[in-house]
Formats: structure tokens, sequence, C-alpha cells
């Protein structure tokens, strides 16, 4: 057997020693570039969020132009007590009445007539993607039945069929046009999936103002389980529960009044910004206990119990139809990203519901002058210890808000003009 060549082998190590440097090089090359590469993808999901803001800015501008309103937060065909399938209870989301202002006409279509329950396809294809849909029949075609349940009402050939304007929007197993939803809702760096048989779900809220008694409710409305009716001073921002506001209502100016902003939504995790944090008492005057409910982490601490949507599947932005300020509204006191809680009454309509985003450092931002803007996560936000704006504290509900820029940027009157505006995207 002949040895090997001295200088051979030399050259092996000198090489397997280069290889070593190589891979060393590469190892260090790659761990430039895929944060690179990382942010590259993050700052196109960012422009593309800004797009779609700046599309539901045009809907509601020509919403406007339509109606010389705004549509109320929430709305319908009013109520059935107890019979959640017969009407859709005076709570479906404004994102429903903009539907034929973003190009969505077969799904307008679809909601605006009966609609028939009765044999379908079982494929769920085409399902997610409202964009592929080329004609109304094929949209049709497309919807599924998740629920063989019928309609509560029979026609004249006995077929059943839920009414116009669909059933309550937590009703969506059994109408599956609450599971469709619409594209330009969701951010592209969310990645949270709707649940099985559930609405859809959205990433863009309405903003309630800056106040926090009675804010989800309509102003002045009896409410039997209280027996009185909802304060009225509280409702500051440009969208209400039943009421519309036009644009002639913002005396603070357009450029400086929110109309909408992100909301993550819920991955079934504890996660503070996405999650809402149950019957936390004392929030209209001190606000800032919401911040105690999440540990050093972010996540919200075990001992406080969460608010899930009524199928116990979803919370924050957790369906698109519903108007209820907990899952499509926020109020404009704690910075964005932080925690939402609401209070220890009733049915889950006030509280503190803090916009948020899967953005680094904030979240975008719709302007009533259709501008889309990034707000950061430490804008100013004023006192918030300081008691939230109700009847007797104080009487004048135009006072300035108590919760500094981001307060201000939430009220359509509070004779306020926020000192300073939310950077640029």
């Amino acid at each position: 057997m002949m040895s090997g060549d001295p200088q051979t082998k030399e050259r092996w190590r000198l090489t397997r020693a280069g290889a070593i440097a190589l891979l060393g090089c590469l190892i260090l090359l790659l761990s430039l570039l895929i944060p690179a590469i990382q942010t590259a993808r993050e700052t196109a999901r960012r422009m593309s969020c800004t797009n779609n803001a700046k599309q539901l800015g045009l809907a509601l501008h020509n919403y406007h132009a339509a109606f010389l309103q705004l549509p109320p937060a929430c709305g319908g065909t009013g109520l059935t007590a107890g019979l959640d399938e017969l009407s859709n209870q005076n709570r479906l989301s404004a994102w429903v009445a903009v539907v034929p202002f973003v190009e969505a006409s077969c799904l307008w279509e679809m909601i605006s007539n009966p609609y028939t329950t009765g044999p379908h396809p079982s494929s769920n294809e085409g399902l997610d993607d409202l964009t592929k849909t080329k004609s109304c029949e094929s949209f049709r075609d497309q919807l599924v039945v998740l629920s063989v349940a019928p309609g509560p009402l029979m026609s004249e050939d006995g077929s059943f069929y839920f009414p116009p304007m669909g059933p309550a929007p937590w009703k969506a197993n059994v109408y599956p046009i609450w599971q469709w939803g619409l594209s330009t809702l969701r951010c592209p760096s969310d990645p949270t999936q709707k649940p099985q048989e559930h609405a859809a779900l959205s990433n863009y809220a309405f903003c309630y103002g800056d106040a926090i008694h009675d804010v989800g409710y309509p102003a002045g409305e009896f409410l039997d389980f209280r027996s009185k009716s909802t304060d009225t001073a509280s409702h500051r921002g440009a969208f209400k529960a039943g009421r519309p506001t036009r644009f002639n209502d913002i005396t603070d100016g357009l450029s400086h009044t929110l109309l909408v902003a992100e909301v993550a939504t819920s991955d079934a995790s504890r996660r503070g910004f996405s999650s809402i944090t149950a019957n936390i008492t004392d929030l209209k005057d001190n606000p800032s206990r919401c911040l105690d409910v999440v540990d050093s982490s972010g996540n919200v601490r075990p001992d406080f119990q969460l608010r899930f949507t009524p199928d116990g599947k979803a919370s924050r932005g957790g369906n698109w139809a519903d108007g209820a300020i907990s899952w499509s509204g926020f109020n404009t006191i704690l910075p964005p990203n932080s925690p939402s809680c609401d209070t220890e009454r009733e049915l889950r309509l006030e509280g503190v519901f803090s916009a948020s985003s899967l953005h680094h450092g904030g979240c975008h931002a719709l302007l009533a002058d259709g501008a889309v803007r990034f707000v950061v996560n430490t804008i100013d936000t004023g006192d918030l210890t300081r008691a939230s704006v109700y009847t007797d504290n104080p009487t004048d509900s135009n006072v300035d808000s108590p919760y500094g820029v981001w307060g201000a940027l939430g009220t359509i009157a509070s004779r306020q003009n926020a000192e300073s505006e939310p950077e640029s995207p």
C-alpha cells in the first residue's frame, strides 16, 4: 500500500480549512441577509396595510357622499328579543354598510336579499377569497352552509330563508355570508385565521372616542337590566352605536380626527394587545387599571379572565359583521398595543379597547380627511389615572380630552386640536 504524498495531505488540510472559513463566511452572510429579507417583507406588508386603510377611507367617504353621513358603528333592522335568527339585532358593523363601496356588489346582493337555505356544495374552495369571484352566480355557488339549520322564515314554495340583512352577526354558523367577509379588512402582517364556523375577522376598527362609560350603547337608550338610560356625554367619537355622524359634526377638523385604526386579532393566546380582560372595576374613573392586567412579558396574568365572542372562539377583531366595540371598535385612551379591558357590567359594551397591530412600534390609523398615519406606541396619552368624560364628571361633554394627543385625535368636537400629529407611514 502506497503511502500518501505529504504535499497532497498538506493541500487537503489547507482546503479543509478553507472550506471551514467559507462556511463561516456563508453563515455570516446569511445572518446579515435574513433580517434584511424579513425587514423587506414587513415593509411590503406594512405598505399593503396602508393601502387597505386608504381603500376603506375612500369607501367611507363615498358612503358619506351618497348618504350625507357616516354609517353608525352599530345598526340594522331592529330588535327581536331572544330570536337572533329573525333580525340582526341592530348589531351590524359599519363595515357591512360600506360593502357596496368596496367593489363587493355580489356580497352586498347576498346580504341585502333574503338568503334561502337548502342543499349547497360541500367544498370550502373559494370561501376565503372574494376577489376570485367573477360573477354573482359563482359567488352564490361557492357559499357553503356549514350547518344544516334552516332559515327561520318560510316562503310560499316551502323553502326556508333568512331575512334581508341577515340574522345577528354571531349566527355565522348558520348564515355563511358572515363567514365570508372582505379581504380588505385583513392586515397581511396578521396571520390569524378565522375559526371554523365563525364569522370572518377584521383588523380595522372604528373610533368611539376617548370615553368609557356606556360607550358601546346607543346614547340615551333605556336598558332594562340596569333600569336606567345610557349615558349621553361619553359618545365623543366619529362612530357611535345607533347614531350616524356627519363630517360637519367634526368641528375639531377632519385632519385631526380618527375614523379607523388597526386591531390585532386574537390568536387564542393570552397576549395582552389582542385579548380582552374581563370584569375590571372602576375603569371609567381610572383607565390605567387596565395596564395592571398584564405581566412583564405583556401577557394577561393567569388570575384574570378573558372575554371572547359568544361562541368562545375569538376576541378583538373577532367578527367583521358585529359592530360591538369589543370586537370592532377602539377608544383613544391607552396608547396603541396596550391591553384591552371591559367592565364588570353586562353585555361587554363598555371598557378600554386599545388599537393594536403586528407591526413593530405602533399601528396604522385613518383620519377623517382620508390620510393614513402610523401612530407610535409612545404617543402622548396625558394622565391615564384621570377619570374619563361621562355625565356629571364633568357635565360638559365638549371638554378637552384627559388623554393627551391620542385622546384629542379620538374626539370630534372637544374644541381641542391635537398639538402634534402621528407620523406618516
